[in-house]
């Protein structure tokens, strides 16, 4: 990928800066059973899977999805409920980054880059995220679309574009279709992920795609 003009480099967070499933997993099933005994009922835990496919949606999206349809209305309930659970593991020091990412950010920052990240987490999530595993340090713009249905991800890659001098000059990082889709939509280049939470031909359109952090290093001709 040719990085001649480029200023910075935006990331999506979960399964690609951040291993959500260590703590999300716990959280969810903790805030499903917390939610169930609040309502008096009792009711379904969703398996992983279902989880890891609805993982990267925005909150007012995710939590709907993951409930039974008779019992949607309440999905702030649960989200309440799960991010409570969330955010004392990751106080606790249960959050695991990628292997790779810190050293990786650390590179691009000494090399000039300003680093954004851009979520479609709740604010509380994400500086949650940011605290718990010191990753707050990394970014100088962020970006969270958890609670405004009114902006998507192409939105904000547009506006840090046209902030950054042109659509050469950012790139985003992510770990699944969505991602690449909104890059290219806003007009600029996208590189995929392999460890997130993506399936198999999802990142084929991605300008690049990586098997580990540090090699965005090397996508960036660094």
């Amino acid at each position: 990928m040719d990085s001649t003009g480029l200023k910075a480099v935006a990331f999506d967070m979960d399964g690609t800066l951040f291993n959500s499933f260590s703590v999300s997993y716990d959280a969810i099933r903790e805030g499903f059973e917390s939610f169930w005994a609040e309502l008096g009922e009792e009711g379904p835990i969703p398996a992983w899977d279902k989880v890891k496919r609805l993982i990267g949606l925005p909150s007012y999206e995710f939590y709907p999805a993951a409930l039974p349809e008779s019992h949607r209305e309440h999905w702030r309930l649960l989200h309440r409920l799960v991010g409570d659970a969330e955010r004392r593991r990751l106080a606790d020091g249960k959050g695991r980054c990628f292997d790779g990412v810190h050293e990786t950010l650390d590179a691009l920052g000494k090399r000039g880059y300003v680093l954004c990240c851009l979520t479609n987490a709740s604010r509380r999530y994400l500086d949650a995220v940011l605290d718990g595993c010191d990753l707050r340090k990394h970014f100088r713009e962020l970006c969270h679309l958890g609670e405004d249905p009114s902006r998507d991800k192409v939105d904000v890659l547009r506006e840090w574009a046209a902030g950054f001098g042109g659509r050469d000059r950012i790139v985003y990082v992510g770990d699944r279709k969505a991602d690449i889709e909104a890059a290219h939509a806003a007009g600029i280049r996208a590189v995929g992920v392999t460890w997130g939470y993506g399936s198999p031909g999802e990142l084929a359109e991605a300008e690049a795609v990586i098997d580990r952090m540090p090699d965005l290093l090397r996508v960036l001709g660094l």
